[in-house]
């Protein structure tokens, strides 16, 4: 069954910010920026930078919200994990707050994250130097919605996929220090025919 996101998801736009932000040491608000995704789409929650500012109430993020990048050329969606309180979003993002107990915040952004999603996003762009989407746009867009245990079982499947490419990335870096190493051994001729 497919569904319109602003029929699952209450739709919000993340703090507007007078041009660049601002950081402050003393700032009691914590605030999440482009520069503070991963590769792999987490939110590094111990480098985001504080903040002061005013009227946080509708700005506010809680575990659980989609973060779904509005700006630039590649247009992700990432889930808000544990945040400490007084945590918000630049207006880069607009803030997906799923409002039914029929979708996951993870299928939420792994759905977005396709390809059928993201080519239904390209005619919607405006702009070439900064491309965005509009709210509207987005909120009409349609999503699969299959039953929760579905979108249980992708998730988890799309969670075994990351952790397998993260262990095959480590064990390629292990082999890569390994023939380094031996290498520097042939050249120092630390080894002979008969290491080999």
């Amino acid at each position: 069954m497919k569904k319109r996101l602003k029929d699952i998801a209450d739709f919000r736009i993340g703090y507007q910010f007078r041009g660049k932000v601002k950081p402050d040491p003393m700032g009691t608000v914590r605030v999440i920026q482009i520069k503070d995704i991963t590769p792999d789409l987490q939110i590094r929650l111990n480098e985001l930078e504080t903040v002061t500012v005013e009227r946080l109430e509708p700005h506010l993020v809680q575990q659980g919200d989609v973060l779904f990048l509005s700006r630039g050329h590649r247009l992700y969606a990432v889930v808000v994990p544990a945040v400490v309180p007084n945590t918000i979003a630049t207006g880069y993002f607009f803030v997906l707050r799923p409002k039914t107990q029929a979708v996951l915040p993870e299928y939420l952004a792994w759905t977005i994250n396709q390809p059928d999603f993201q080519e239904a996003l390209r005619p919607l762009r405006r702009g070439s130097h900064m491309p965005m989407v509009s709210r509207s746009d987005v909120e009409n867009l349609q999503v699969q919605l299959p039953p929760l245990e579905v979108q249980r079982q992708l998730i988890r499947l799309n969670d075994l996929f990351a952790e397998d490419r993260r262990l095959s990335a480590a064990i390629q870096e292990r082999h890569n220090l390994l023939v380094q190493a031996v290498s520097r051994k042939l050249i120092c001729g630390q080894l002979t025919n008969k290491d080999n």
